[in-house]
């Protein structure tokens, strides 16, 4: 019987919005050299990145609801044998949420005997919102675990921040993992051949700075981060809606929202991204004839009310 390869596993990880599943759709689209296996885990209970990653041949296992790392542990655990299974793998790919702290996910591969015959945790990958870290730093425990336990860190969105800015977020996240080599990225782009594949994970070294990390799994830390998720079965008014989210966006603490969206007049569906107080709408496919339209939209933020943000969208209805 022909010895199964042990394959490389990359954790890809970040605070809310800071650009995971953008640098996801970049490796798929440009690291051909490999055949990847994904597992993606979300917030909320509409499944939204999941669909928007751009994957056509590799398989995809979104996550049930809640933190890769803790509620969804053995789900991982499935997820990944469910892949490993595969003959025709090369490299796993596991995309956290933005409030997971990827500690436990690394331990799973070192402390699962039936794991390690089949795949090896290559890094830690962590993105990191240039402009808003330094707040995030302050408000969730969870975005400095991400930058601790992180192999390499993509300091991304650096054509928002000013140099000086970037030279202090620089020395923000040194302080914090001296170790990490820093990538300095827009949308998340950067040589992969210097992030995968490249063993940088290094357990001595781990262990040198948490000598507890192979110990029994971390609680991850939920604080008072919350996610709503919406359904409506009317169209928005695109321009009432731009006005109410960015209205939205002043009043509260929103660090991620995302969703797709019927919009009245268009035959096509719309996506929208959001993180912090900036938005994006863009057209996607054409409704389908026999499709039923509809639109589903997530929140998650920091205190969020959710009969306001219910409010703010139906105002926003045509």
């Amino acid at each position: 019987m022909t010895q199964r390869k042990v394959i490389p596993v990359s954790v890809l990880t970040g605070f809310l919005g800071a650009g995971k599943t953008t640098l996801l759709n970049y490796i798929l689209k440009e690291q051909t050299d490999y055949r990847f296996g994904i597992i993606i885990n979300e917030v909320g209970e509409v499944g939204i990145d999941g669909k928007l990653v751009e994957t056509q041949a590799e398989d995809v296992v979104e996550m049930s609801n809640g933190c890769i790392c803790c509620t969804v542990r053995k789900d991982l655990v499935k997820g990944i044998q469910k892949l490993l299974k595969k003959e025709h793998l090369d490299y796993l790919l596991i995309e956290t949420t933005g409030v997971a702290d990827p500690g436990p996910v690394a331990q799973t591969f070192l402390n699962i005997p039936q794991l390690q015959q089949f795949a090896r945790l290559d890094s830690i990958i962590t993105v990191v919102d240039a402009e808003h870290l330094e707040t995030q730093l302050r408000e969730a425990e969870v975005a400095t675990e991400q930058i601790v336990l992180a192999d390499f860190i993509l300091l991304n969105k650096v054509d928002l921040i000013s140099s000086e800015g970037l030279a202090r977020v620089e020395k923000l996240i040194l302080e914090l993992n001296p170790h990490a080599r820093i990538f300095r990225t827009e949308h998340s782009r950067l040589n992969l051949g210097e992030l995968l594949d490249v063993n940088a994970f290094d357990l001595d070294r781990r262990l040198v700075v948490d000598p507890k990390f192979l110990d029994e799994l971390k609680e991850n830390y939920h604080s008072d981060i919350t996610c709503f998720s919406f359904h409506f079965d009317r169209p928005f008014a695109v321009e009432r809606l731009e006005a109410e989210l960015q209205e939205l966006s002043e009043k509260s603490k929103v660090y991620r929202s995302k969703g797709f969206l019927w919009i009245e007049g268009t035959p096509c569906r719309a996506v929208f991204h959001g993180v912090n107080n900036r938005f994006t709408l863009y057209w996607d496919r054409l409704w389908e004839k026999e499709e039923s339209r509809s639109s589903q939209l997530v929140f998650i933020g920091k205190d969020l009310d959710r009969s306001q943000i219910e409010e703010t969208l139906e105002r926003s209805v045509a």
